[in-house]
């Protein structure tokens, strides 16, 4: 596994340069790095290089958009790389709510991860793969 592959400049790639302060930051960086690898399987023998690169690269992404709510990089947008599931709309005095009966069932893991582009490009990326990369 080629966990030194997924290096700032690849997670800058992936972002279209939205973190390149954030990932800057080498400390910072190798931290978040591996608390994301928490999330994966490293077994070299069910994890194909490209797919495990790309999805660390993802969750790094997902990370620093998930934290850009707190502190946004400079000139960033709040809300850069979030998409989320809207429940309520409101216009005038008329609301609406949907109902989405399939987000009871979805895992807690799965429901934090649509929460941005990012995270939902993971999902997407590990749904090709047939061994679930996400440990419990």
């Amino acid at each position: 596994m080629a966990i030194d592959d997924v290096t700032p400049a690849y997670v800058d790639l992936l972002s279209h340069g939205k973190y390149v302060l954030r990932t800057a930051d080498a400390m910072e960086f190798n931290a978040i790095k591996t608390l994301q690898l928490e999330y994966l399987n490293t077994n070299t023998e069910f994890v194909p290089d490209k797919k495990f690169n790309r999805g660390l690269g993802l969750l790094i992404c997902h990370y620093y958009a998930m934290d850009t709510l707190k502190s946004p990089d400079e000139g960033g947008s709040t809300e850069d790389g979030l998409s989320g599931v809207v429940s309520t709309e409101k216009v005038g005095e008329i609301t609406r709510v949907s109902t989405l009966p399939y987000l009871g069932r979805m895992d807690a893991t799965k429901m934090y991860l649509l929460n941005t582009v990012y995270g939902i490009e993971f999902l997407y990326l590990m749904s090709t793969f047939k061994s679930s990369i996400i440990t419990t």
